[in-house]
């Protein structure tokens, strides 16, 4: 079932065929060799989700990183078109992989792999995302990898992260500050009705980016108008008129278009690794409310430094 579900998937969003996405990505790991030892490896992103991941890949790998096709998460290569592609990055003798952002189906990259070439991780979540039972799993798994040396060294985008896992495992690990995002020229504003106040509350719907808290309390607010991505998992709140939906699979333009056009954005999430929306919207002139998440292990440790022995 799950495999006709893939299949399904792999019909409706990639219109090249299987052979042709596969032959593509080894010719540009051939031109990546050619100029690097090191190779990128990042899942490609659905509607929001793996956006961030995506964007800040390319900033800080420009040169050297390829998109593998994903849905959500979930791998659409087969297992045989996998197979061929991992041989191929074998062959080319790289120096180093490195898998920015992590899907489950890595694991079995890492297992074909690792014992020829190196492998490093950049690890763009947060341990808030734990409340989940599939996060703990890879987080477990990820930990047991590095314990068994399959993963060589952990980056971590999240300040403090780094501190976590040389801490508490021993592991090589190091923080990765993102590169500051380009924001293309001439960004042009949408339509709206002036006598409104517009408010976008942009994201997943996932825990930890507090969608419906945010909304909720906008809505709140004398004459405002909420605009967000998907409108149908705020339908319970029956105030439908006064929510705006622009819909998930917007082109990174047109997404910057509606953002650049509200009077406020909203970018309270409970914790984020980097928090490109809300620096996206800052650049754009729109003021985004939003959280100061900090190193927590800065903030206890300083804490307990000032506890005063009896």
């Amino acid at each position: 079932m799950i495999q006709k579900t893939i299949q399904k998937i792999k019909r409706r969003f990639f219109s090249k065929n299987n052979h042709t996405i596969v032959l593509n990505l080894i010719e540009e790991l051939q031109a990546i060799r050619k100029k690097h030892e090191t190779l990128v490896l990042f899942g490609s992103p659905t509607e929001g989700n793996w956006k961030g991941i995506s964007i800040a890949t390319k900033n800080l790998f420009p040169d050297n990183s390829i998109e593998i096709p994903q849905w959500y998460s979930n791998p659409v290569l087969s297992e045989k078109e996998t197979l061929v592609l991992l041989n191929k990055i074998k062959e080319l003798n790289f120096e180093k992989v490195i898998i920015s952002g992590f899907a489950n189906y890595f694991f079995d990259w890492i297992e074909i792999i690792h014992k020829e070439i190196p492998i490093d991780i950049l690890y763009h979540f947060t341990l808030s995302e734990a409340n989940n039972e599939d996060v703990r799993q890879s987080i477990e798994k990820l930990i047991d990898f590095g314990k068994q040396n399959k993963i060589k060294r952990f980056g971590f985008v999240k300040k403090g992260l780094n501190d976590v896992f040389k801490t508490l495992y021993n592991f090589d690990s190091y923080h990765q500050p993102l590169n500051t995002p380009t924001i293309p020229d001439k960004i042009e504003k949408i339509k709206l009705d002036k006598s409104k106040i517009h408010v976008g509350v942009f994201g997943a719907d996932t825990f930890n980016k507090n969608l419906h808290n945010q909304v909720t309390h906008a809505l709140m607010i004398e004459n405002t108008v909420i605009h967000v991505l998907d409108k149908t998992i705020f339908l319970y709140l029956d105030k439908g008129e006064r929510i705006i939906e622009h819909g998930k699979n917007l082109s990174r333009e047109d997404f910057l278009s509606i953002l650049g056009s509200m009077d406020l954005n909203l970018y309270m999430s409970y914790n984020e690794s980097w928090g490109l929306l809300a620096y996206e919207s800052e650049v754009l002139g729109i003021t985004c409310l939003k959280p100061e998440h900090t190193d927590y292990f800065s903030i206890i440790n300083a804490a307990i430094k000032n506890i005063k022995r009896t």
